[in-house]
């Protein structure tokens, strides 16, 4: 139960110091993390935490390494494969040498074999630590895609390394011929059983896709699971378990038209899911770095404080070699990066300073075993002091160097721009689902509320609101006299209606005066109304009277003809009497003007709908929605999720035609697809929550 809390700290750690971050992204993440890591070292249960150095790597680096692989671009790594053979194989196995004879001299005492082991451990670099970085400066493409395809490989370089140190070490046995072939046996072995599984792990998820087990609950854990199998079937057969992910990753990425076949919703989740899966794992480190160095510390000082200044110059000289060797690496155009000769000054100064030195450099010194032949690892405080400070020199330097160096990254889509055509795309699919729909404008309006609800985030003008609401209220008045003019309702319910209305609105923020001016008209329009249709019908009378006076007719036509005139005088001046079924005809003739109100000024608001305008028109339209949706009992749940899909197909559409006529760049489409396919996650999320 201890260990559970020690770890759920840790990740809550993690979370503070990603929450801290955006408030003050000056300083690169990895800083907070390693701060929050040591603040967490007070607690009492940390003193002397030490993590298990194989669980270290099987539950840390494995997924990281094939997250990595998954996301790599298969096409770049196939037109780059010399720049990958020189920086993350030929300059890596140069480092480890060269750093390894010179920490052997520098540091009396220490054998060669873990000098060899130390210089392993800081060679491989970290893309991401490099992205987090220059977050906001405009690093050349060449140099950023170099260093992130360096970072995928030499990763396994110096893993191997110092797997064949450490064997070399603990044996006590070291041959340059037996070494150089067993590197090879453990690099492509572990590349060729990466590909193998990789292969057989795409096969089966397309067939659990195909057979119909596509849901989130199977697919997800299944992607999640894979690289600690492959690594574990890796490690057990003595080949790299790292190069077994990034190749298995790789073989994932070159499989993406095959595991698109699965649903986008699907497709989402588990992008999500590994996107935070990765980013608390890489939070994690750091912060057990910062949790760690305390207890490094204490135990450096019991070992002898004299030797902390000869610690703390070897990792400074250590990083400076590298620098000055990446540097001339990267000059003599050794990287094959193929940049012009102008440019190769600054790319290599920029990618001698970019080798930032992070997680797995931390994973590997947290690796070396924590006993040996029963007694304590020697130097192995050592070797994780020193790879602490080489991994805050390469975070702390190119952090003070860069910003001088790089121009600031300038922002690609202006947010107003986007602001300005997301609401324009919506009201581009609004206008396509009315016009779509017409015999069912309830739920396309059901639908467009919840597209402009996502869409903008702008306050609206209440005195446009108010300018709105006046004018549906008149729509509302006209309404309820066309119907009551053609007879659909009867004219004491129209009449009680708009009462009702006026006083409503009195009682809101509308103009008061105005509504009663038009409850007056609507008054005057009904007297006038019912006086001339008595005044038609008594004429209609007179001339029935005039015509039996006239016309030749016995005394029972007569008699007969006399009645129906009377009847006819009476039903002027009776007044309709409520029978049982009164509230149910109520009901009726409010629903029809309800029916008829609600069309009217839906039609009102999409005609006169705007970019400009679209808020004050929302705010209004969902006013009458929700008004319409206590009323009228809707309808399927199916329907309107087709609608959705229609209402998403016309948005992906609308940016699709403003691409290719060029009104928009592909930078701001891009940026648009993404918003969109965000607010589709979120309706499909809410859907199978729903069900």
């Amino acid at each position: 139960m201890l260990a559970f809390y020690a770890v759920v700290l840790l990740i809550v750690a993690t979370i503070v110091a990603n929450t801290i971050y955006p408030y003050f992204p000056l300083i690169p993440k990895a800083f907070y993390q390693i701060f929050a890591g040591a603040i967490l070292s007070l607690v009492p249960m940390y003193h002397h935490f030490v993590l298990e150095p194989e669980m270290f790597m099987l539950i840390i680096i494995a997924p990281l390494m094939f997250y990595d692989g998954q996301n790599a671009n298969g096409h770049e790594l196939r037109q780059n494969v010399g720049s990958i053979i020189s920086m993350a194989i030929i300059l890596a196995v140069l480092t480890v040498i060269g750093m390894g004879y010179l920490s052997h001299v520098v540091l009396a005492g220490i054998p060669l074999a873990l000098a060899f082991a130390l210089a392993a451990i800081v060679t491989p670099t970290d893309a991401v630590a490099v992205s987090s970085i220059t977050s906001n400066m405009a690093v050349p493409e060449r140099v950023m895609g170099m260093l992130e395809r360096e970072s995928l490989f030499n990763d396994a370089s110096g893993l191997v390394a110092f797997n064949l140190a450490l064997a070399a070490f603990t044996t006590g046995q070291f041959s340059v011929g037996d070494g150089v072939k067993h590197f090879f046996v453990v690099f492509l072995g572990g590349l060729l059983i990466g590909v193998i599984l990789g292969i057989a792990a795409v096969m089966v998820r397309v067939y659990l896709v195909q057979s119909g087990k596509d849901s989130s609950s199977v697919i997800v854990p299944y992607d999640l699971i894979m690289p600690f199998l492959i690594y574990l079937a890796a490690e057990h057969l003595e080949l790299s378990g790292i190069l077994a992910v990034v190749a298995a990753g790789l073989i994932y990425s070159a499989s993406s038209n095959q595991l698109r076949l699965s649903s986008t919703q699907l497709q989402l989740v588990s992008r999500s899911t590994w996107g935070i899966f990765t980013n608390i794992l890489n939070g994690f480190v750091f912060v057990l770095l910062g949790v760690s160095l305390p207890t490094v510390w204490v135990n450096i000082q019991r070992d002898g404080t004299k030797s902390l200044p000869s610690f703390f110059t070897l990792a400074v000289i250590l990083y400076l070699v590298m620098l000055a060797l990446r540097y001339l690496w990267i000059r003599l155009d050794w990287a094959l990066i193929h940049s012009e000769k102008r440019e190769r000054p600054l790319n290599a100064l920029i990618g001698a300073l970019s080798g930032v030195h992070g997680t797995i450099t931390l994973a590997m010194a947290f690796s070396l075993p924590l006993t040996l032949n029963g007694s304590a690892f020697p130097f192995r405080n050592t070797m994780i002091f020193v790879a602490a400070v080489v991994i805050i020199l390469s975070l702390l330097v190119p952090t003070i160097v860069l910003p001088f160096i790089l121009p600031k990254k300038t922002v690609a889509v202006d947010p107003a721009t986007v602001a300005q055509e997301r609401k324009a795309l919506v009201a581009y699919a609004t206008e396509r689902l009315v016009q779509e729909n017409p015999d069912d404008p309830a739920a396309a309006q059901s639908v467009i509320e919840t597209l402009n609800s996502q869409a903008t985030g702008a306050r609206p003008d209440r005195k446009k609101i108010r300018v709105l609401l006046n004018q549906a209220t008149e729509i509302e008045v006209k309404s309820v006299q066309k119907l009551a003019d053609d007879g659909v309702i009867p004219n004491n319910f129209a009449n009680r209606y708009v009462r009702m209305l006026v006083i409503k609105s009195q009682m809101s923020h509308q103009n008061p005066f105005q509504n009663i001016s038009l409850w007056f008209r609507f008054v005057s329009h009904r007297i006038t109304f019912m006086f001339s249709r008595k005044w038609r019908r008594g004429k209609r009378i007179a001339k029935q009277r005039q015509l039996l006076q006239e016309m030749p007719h016995t005394p029972e036509q007569e008699q007969l003809q006399e009645q129906r005139i009377q009847q006819e005088s009476k039903k002027l001046k009776r007044r309709p009497r409520r029978d049982p079924r009164a509230e149910k005809r109520q009901r009726e003739n409010f629903l029809r003007i309800e029916e008829e109100i609600y069309t009217n000024i839906i039609k009102f608001l999409t005609d006169i709908s705007t970019v400009d305008n679209q808020a004050e028109v929302n705010t209004v339209r969902n006013y009458y929605n929700a008004r319409h949706r206590r009323f009228v009992t809707n309808k399927s749940t199916d329907q309107q999720n087709e609608l959705f899909i229609q209402a998403f197909q016309y948005e992906y559409t609308y940016i699709q035609q403003q691409r290719t006529a060029g009104i928009i760049s592909t930078e701001l489409a891009d940026e648009l697809y993404q918003q969109v396919s965000t607010d589709q996650m979120l309706y499909t999320q809410e859907i199978a929550g729903a069900d």
